[in-house]
């Protein structure tokens, strides 16, 4: 990490010093799971390119890689678009109730699925467990 001169320092603290206060107001203030304004970014984006990365975002206590990539002008990764819930109806298991199974299942996009099956046959769940798996078919 490049240090910066005591003059450039104080010179970015005395223009950082409004922007710092505006963020700090917005974060006592905020909703769960809000983002920055856009106008924020901009001006720690234009204070970064002239007194760096670090310093700005160390004043500032924002994301170092979001504030990094707007320097860079590189845009974020699009987010997935989540699929659709399917409702999939079990036929009713009949017969005594022998042992109980628990199935739990979680795909790389956070999905979660859990099955509990007393009695019956753990290949019955097959439609379900390919329906979890392969959402849209």
């Amino acid at each position: 990490m490049i240090m910066l001169p005591k003059d450039k320092r104080e010179e970015l603290v005395a223009k950082i010093e409004p922007l710092r206060q505006q963020v700090e107001a917005w974060r006592k203030t905020r909703r769960p799971n809000e983002h920055m304004p856009e106008s924020f970014w901009e001006l720690a984006t234009r204070l970064a390119k002239e007194y760096g990365l670090a310093p700005v975002q160390g004043i500032l206590r924002i994301d170092y890689r979001g504030l990094q990539r707007r320097v860079l002008g590189v845009k974020p990764p699009a987010s997935p678009k989540k699929p659709m819930a399917q409702f999939v109806e079990l036929p009713t298991l009949s017969g005594p109730r022998r042992c109980e199974h628990t199935l739990e299942l979680e795909d790389a996009g956070g999905r979660r699925m859990s099955v509990k099956l007393c009695g019956g046959n753990l290949g019955e769940l097959a439609p379900l467990i390919q329906a979890f798996w392969r959402p849209g078919l």
